[in-house]
């Protein structure tokens, strides 16, 4: 019955057409990766922890590092990554029962309660979303038993403010708050959003013990340059090792000024790595030993601003 559930496929951080989507390099958010473990593996009362940036800092590659630690640790309960337009993953409609899936195939012995609970109530994936979490998610997780030692879990949700529905975005922020209640289980809800309006008015109604946050785009420019010099030097090793160019390439002076223009956003890092990587193997470059122009990868970016290509 539990193969009855409606899910998003795509919802997980390692779902088949996520796997390429990068985790944070080594010697990269290191500060900020150990707030977030600390908080996670920790006991007091915020049992959310909304990591907020603008758009292009990072974001998803932090949740996505996250997920993977505490899902080869076996803690992570589920994970689901919103996308805006992105069909079952740019709505909250299979929100829940995503989650209830997740958590049931990551805990064993939660099956039979969320069985139980279907068996009672096969309409249960068409009730309202609070219906469905009380039901699905909620109770099944009270019901577990203790065995000595309270059990930790770490929920992600990405990107909720890609979610499509202002209202909806309401709802789960004040339904993940509820994990608090639970007395059996620990369940840590890791969150990124931008800072935007309908997610600051969400956390706005919950009581500031409830939950802790984080602004990505106030770490010190100077930390998030090292960041994305590390960043640069790994794709451009890999990079000039594809194309068998000079292990000097394409040099410290050239990798100074893409930090510059990067001027602190990931999202441009990586599209200027993808630039360069496109242009060698399309060999669309004249000498790709020598200087190549950044202005164009900058250009690119700014044209897929200008068409309305949505990044983070």
């Amino acid at each position: 019955m539990l193969n009855s559930l409606p899910i998003a496929k795509d919802a997980p951080f390692n779902a088949y057409q996520r796997q390429h989507n990068p985790t944070c390099l080594p010697d990269t958010r290191v500060d900020l990766l150990q707030k977030i473990y600390a908080w996670a593996d920790g006991r007091d009362s915020s049992c959310i922890f909304w990591l907020k940036g603008l758009a292009g800092t990072g974001k998803s590659t932090i949740a996505n590092t996250v997920a993977r630690r505490y899902f080869d640790q076996k803690h992570l309960g589920a994970s689901f990554f919103f996308s805006r337009g992105g069909g079952d993953v740019g709505d909250a409609g299979k929100f829940v029962t995503s989650i209830a899936w997740q958590l049931a195939i990551s805990i064993p012995s939660l099956v039979h309660h969320v069985y139980d609970a279907l068996r009672k109530r096969r309409d249960i994936p068409g009730q309202s979303l609070r219906d469905q979490w009380q039901q699905l998610v909620l109770h099944p997780l009270s019901k577990l038993s203790e065995n000595g030692r309270q059990s930790s879990y770490v929920l992600v949700v990405d990107a909720l403010d890609e979610c499509d529905n202002d209202n909806n975005i309401h709802i789960i922020i004040r339904l993940l708050a509820e994990a608090r209640s639970l007395k059996t289980v620990q369940l840590r809800v890791f969150l990124t959003s931008r800072p935007e309006i309908p997610i600051r008015y969400g956390f706005r109604q919950l009581p500031d013990a409830e939950y802790a946050d984080f602004v990505l785009h106030n770490i010190s420019p100077s930390i998030v340059d090292h960041d994305i010099s590390v960043f640069f030097k790994y794709n451009l090793k890999v990079i000039g090792e594809e194309h068998s160019l000079d292990a000097c390439w394409p040099g410290e002076e050239i990798i100074r000024r893409l930090i510059q223009i990067a001027d602190g956003l990931f999202i441009w890092a990586a599209t200027a790595c993808r630039f360069i990587r496109e242009g060698l193997s399309a060999d669309e470059r004249a000498d790709a030993r020598g200087p190549f122009r950044l202005g164009q990868g900058r250009g690119l970016l700014a044209g897929r601003q200008a068409a309305g290509v949505g990044i983070r």
